[in-house]
Formats: C-alpha cells, structure tokens, sequence
C-alpha cells in the first residue's frame, strides 16, 4: 500500500503517524510549516500551502489515501484531489458542511437532531431579531474558522449585541440560545466505508476559556444518556456516510437530555485518554478506517486526561512522579492557551 496522506502538521497528525507505524503503514504529511510536531513521526514531511492545487496534486500521487488533522483545509482543494480519482477520507462533503456553523446546524436539524436554537446572523438588524428567538444569555460565534473559544463571544445583557458584532468584525456568524447544562460530554466513534461502526466510552470535558482543560472517562451520565450518545453520534456518521473518526460533542442538560454542541470531522483532543487505556485507540482507529481494515471494538480502561497548555508543561516532571503518561509535542514556542502537551492516567 501507498503511504497514508495527511493535510496538516500538528499534534493530530504527530499521533495519527505512529499509529500508522505500528500498523506497519507509511505516512507523509503536507504542512506549510517545517517545524510542525508531526514531523518527529512522519515517514516523509512535504512543505506546502493548502490551496497550491499543483502542489497537493503530486503530494497525492504518492499517498493511497487522504486525510486530515484539523477542519480548516481549504474544502475546495479536496474536491479537486477527490474529482482527479484520489480517495479523500473523511469525504469533502462532510468538510463542507461542517466547516460552516450554519450548515452544520442545518444538517442536524435535517436529521431530526435536538440543538439550542440558532439564528443566522449577516448583519446588525439580524441579532436584533434573533435575540428575540434566543433570548439571553446567548453566544455569537462566526461561522468560520472557530476553534478553542476563538471566534464567540457572550451576549448577556442587550446592550453588549454591538459590541459583539464588533468583537467578531462584522463576520457572518450564528447566535446561540446559553445552555444550561450539566456537564459537557463527547463520544468519539469510528466508521469504515462498509458501515461497520464502533464507539469509545462516552467523556466528561471541562473546558475553561473555550479551551479543553480535562476529560475523564467514563463521563458521570446514566446510562440512558450514554446510549442516546451514541444513538445520535452513530446516525450523524451515517447520514453523512463518514469514513474515520468523528467526535460529537453534547451539552447534558438537567433532565439527562442531550443537545449537540459540535461535530468534528478527526480525532479529537477529547479521545487524548485514549493512548494508553483503550486498544485500540482513536489514532489507530482512524488509520484502520481509512484504509479499509477491520475496527476492534475498543477493549477501554477508566482514565483522566490533561491537556498541558502554555507553561503547564513545565509541570511534566512533578506529573510523571504522580503517575501520569506524558506526551509532548515537542513545539518550542510556549504562548497563551497553546497545547504544549497532554497527561494520561489510568484509573
């Protein structure tokens, strides 16, 4: 088999290549940046910017499958690999809708999916409007281009509408009814194109600033909960006829009730626990998927994981005493909510 192709450079991609590697398979990575994590683990790293067509064109003819790390690759280069006859997984289809908030939303409504209630906003007069179906408190989130808390902003009291506008320069976004919730829970699920499908436990998330802080695994829902998780992350993957791994993310609400938060189309940072107390993991999963092999339905142990953020991974030492796996990502710059690393333990 030809090497596995990955768009993207991060710490995804770093995992998602020693997967492949002890699958026995071969990976090369196209990132713009030379000093990406993945390329500690990538069999070949090829330099690139994403809307070169010329240049992920010949990136593809060596690779026998193509996939990627993170939701901002340009979606019509993919349709270009994948009209050119290169598998592309998952498909760009599903990049396309939920790259966009909007679509996303409008894809889980289609398929009869319950989310807080939402509204397009184009203009100043548009969140005028939605507020009124809303009400507050509310979030403003572009439709483009979020992740981590970047992107949104909270609306509490109407007088702060323009200044949301303001803080997301006038960007076409979604308004969001505040949910009150429970806890944040996400299931990490795999599909192959033959339909096989199989789940990892359902993960407890605690995110400050928008950014991931911890998961632990099993999430303290009842099993009613757990099993409409799953119910509805196993119908999202199959109207979107998905091949790899997906996370859905969902807000427990007081009646044990789920709402959808968020789909993303990869491994997630909420499956991080997953090295070390599954087998397999997300990462392998995902290889397995997108290359057509046979998905184990995960053997899992309980476990906590933390991400390492900014100068928190200077704490690796003090945590590996403690008991914690330590992945690194070996990034060399530390900044303000930067993902320098993740701690894994098992229960």
């Amino acid at each position: 088999m030809k090497p596995i192709g990955i768009f993207g450079g991060g710490q995804l991609a770093m995992m998602l290549a020693r997967a492949a590697t002890k699958l026995q398979l071969k990976t090369h990575v196209f990132a713009p940046n030379a000093s990406c994590p993945a390329a500690q683990t990538a069999d070949q790293l090829i330099i690139g910017e994403y809307e070169d067509l010329a240049a992920i064109t010949r990136f593809a003819k060596t690779c026998s499958v193509i996939s990627f790390e993170f939701e901002n690759i340009p979606v019509r280069s993919l349709f270009h690999l994948q009209n050119n006859g290169q598998q592309v997984a998952p498909s760009p289809r599903v990049l396309q809708i939920i790259q966009d908030r909007l679509t996303e939303k409008q894809f889980l409504q289609s398929c009869q999916i319950a989310l807080s209630p939402f509204a397009r906003i184009d203009q100043s007069e548009d969140l005028r409007a939605a507020l009124t179906l809303t009400g507050l408190p509310a979030v403003l989130k572009t439709r483009h281009f979020g992740y981590d808390g970047k992107g949104q902003t909270w609306i509490r009291q109407p007088a702060e509408a323009q200044k949301a506008l303001e803080y997301i320069h006038h960007h076409p976004a979604v308004l969001e009814r505040g949910v009150d919730f429970v806890r944040e829970v996400s299931l990490i699920a795999a599909r192959n194109a033959n339909g096989a499908f199989v789940h990892f436990p359902l993960t407890e998330n605690v995110h400050q600033d928008g950014i991931l802080q911890t998961s632990n695994q099993p999430a303290g829902c009842n099993g009613k909960t757990a099993m409409q998780a799953v119910a509805i992350t196993r119908k999202i993957a199959e109207q979107l006829e998905y091949v790899g791994v997906l996370a859905v993310e969902f807000f427990e609400q007081t009646n044990g009730s789920l709402l959808v938060n968020e789909i993303a189309p990869r491994v997630h940072n909420s499956g991080h626990w997953t090295i070390g107390a599954a087998n397999p993991d997300q990462f392998e999963l995902h290889i397995r998927a997108i290359t057509g092999m046979e998905l184990p339905v995960p053997v899992c142990q309980p476990a906590q994981m933390q991400n390492l953020i900014a100068e928190q991974i200077n704490h690796a030492p003090q945590l590996r005493k403690q008991g914690w796996t330590i992945t690194d990502y070996g990034k060399t710059n530390i900044r303000a909510g930067r993902k320098m690393g993740h701690a894994v333990r098992v229960n």
